[in-house]
């Protein structure tokens, strides 16, 4: 997305100069000079042109630079100059002054200013709407998986596994704790997966051991609180779905919960994301846990 991002912000730099260069060059008038009855002229009294207006444009970088106290340099050169010029109107030649102190101008020169000023406000105007919605079209997809195409992540012991997108890899930080643990680190987001053995919990139900995974689960957390369970089917499997929202430190969390029962184990896939960003990973986090299949010898 990274040229999409520089070709909205060489839009927006390109028509922020043409709205100076255009406008000022061959009406006198920007929006604000319109409005306020002011107008840029040369000494005849005349709109400077393509040449002066593209000096006058190119020395805003001085005059008005954030880098450079924001508008001291043209404040200063304003208070010092006779003429009330600054560093770009003493540069051009220009002058900005009150439209009532200037001459009549004639019917058609007003109605090709009029043509010109309306033209460079339409130009303006679709530059920055292309900018937003190129910028916005690259952030979104910046949340996304890169590419429809998924790869397989296979558990230690080789019985099951998960299918993700391919920016998801996986966490050596839980690999440890968990039979598949993956993560994509830039945009926060983590799934892992535990197996338990039916014969070493011994004759427990899928609720009894669904309650006791949220118990254990809520201790993770501050102020977690459990969503309603829902009943499911997952591969063909019966499972039990939940939600924990909770605090971690200073960040607060949504932790997706699917307890699969098979024949000889129940699964817990836990899928973590920040709670800001929940809403745009659900149907990710939800894709991933859907995928899980035990793999027959």
């Amino acid at each position: 997305m990274l040229p999409l991002a520089i070709a909205s912000r060489c839009i927006l730099i390109i028509a922020f100069f043409c709205y100076y260069l255009l406008l000022e060059g061959y009406t006198g008038y920007t929006l604000g000079k319109f409005v306020f009855r002011i107008k840029m002229v040369t000494g005849e009294g005349r709109p400077p042109g393509f040449l002066k207006s593209l000096i006058r444009t190119l020395l805003r970088l001085i005059d008005t630079n954030p880098l450079l106290m924001g508008s001291l340099p043209a404040g200063i050169s304003v208070l010092v100059t006779a003429s009330r010029q600054r560093i770009g109107d003493l540069a051009a030649g220009t002058y900005v002054v009150k439209v009532r102190d200037l001459e009549p101008i004639s019917k058609k020169t007003m109605r090709r200013s009029l043509f010109i000023f309306i033209t460079a406000m339409v130009i303006l105007g679709a530059s920055f709407v292309n900018a937003i919605f190129v910028l916005a079209n690259s952030y979104k997809s910046s949340e996304a998986p890169v590419s429809k195409q998924e790869q397989s992540f296979v558990s230690r012991d080789g019985h099951f596994q998960i299918s993700a997108p391919l920016d998801w890899s996986t966490d050596p930080d839980r690999e440890g704790k968990a039979d598949i643990a993956i993560f994509n680190p830039y945009i926060e987001k983590s799934v892992i997966v535990r197996s338990n053995s039916k014969e070493k919990l011994g004759n427990v139900t899928r609720q009894y051991y669904t309650k006791k995974i949220q118990n254990n689960m809520t201790k993770e957390f501050n102020l977690s609180t459990v969503g309603p369970s829902s009943n499911t089917t997952i591969q063909g499997y019966p499972a039990t779905q939940f939600t924990i929202k909770g605090q971690k430190d200073i960040n607060h969390y949504v932790t997706h919960v699917a307890i699969i029962e098979t024949e000889n184990n129940f699964y817990q896939i836990i899928g973590y994301t920040p709670a800001s960003k929940y809403s745009r990973l659900k149907k990710e986090i939800h894709d991933i846990t859907y995928s899980f299949r035990e793999v027959r010898p």
